[in-house]
């Protein structure tokens, strides 16, 4: 067994204590310095960490609200495309209408004077047709100018009937 020497023991009890102060002396306070050094760099890294935190979460919150704005100015760009698109179509359709009706119009009076000449041309045709087909009858040949305004006068009231 294990014998304990009074001596020994005092010995071993005063050397602890000196390696005890000398260490507080020498060790102690560069361990406790280091170790308050470390405690306040893991306190600065967390507060640096926590306000990295805030800062991302802020700048999120950012990104996601301009991307809602892009979202809605978007819907509006679409819808106000819409409405211009739609004023284009009906200028357009205005503007068709209002050619197509114009042509319309220039024909019908296209058609009424072309129709004015050609009746005008029967007339004429059928005044001359008259005058010779008179003078044959009659076997003489009277005043032209006479008969020529004989005949127009008949054809009017021909054409007016």
């Amino acid at each position: 067994m294990v014998e304990v020497h009074g001596g020994l023991l005092f010995w071993s009890v005063v050397t602890f204590i000196l390696l005890l102060v000398v260490l507080k002396k020498i060790a102690w306070g560069p361990i406790i310095s280091a170790l308050e050094n470390r405690e306040l760099e893991i306190k600065n890294a967390l507060n640096a960490a926590e306000k990295a935190k805030l800062e991302a979460e802020k700048i999120s919150s950012d990104y996601e609200q301009s991307i809602k704005d892009a979202k809605i100015e978007a819907q509006k760009i679409i819808s106000e495309s819409k409405i211009t698109a739609e004023k284009v179509k009906l200028n357009i359709e205005k503007s068709a209408e209002e050619k197509a009706e114009s042509i319309l119009s220039n024909a019908k009076e296209q058609i009424n004077a072309e129709k004015e000449n050609a009746i005008n041309e029967i007339r004429e045709i059928a005044i001359d047709l008259s005058i010779d087909v008179a003078s044959k009858v009659i076997g003489q040949n009277i005043d032209s100018d006479k008969n020529r305004s004989l005949a127009k006068e008949a054809m009017a009231n021909i054409g007016n009937s």
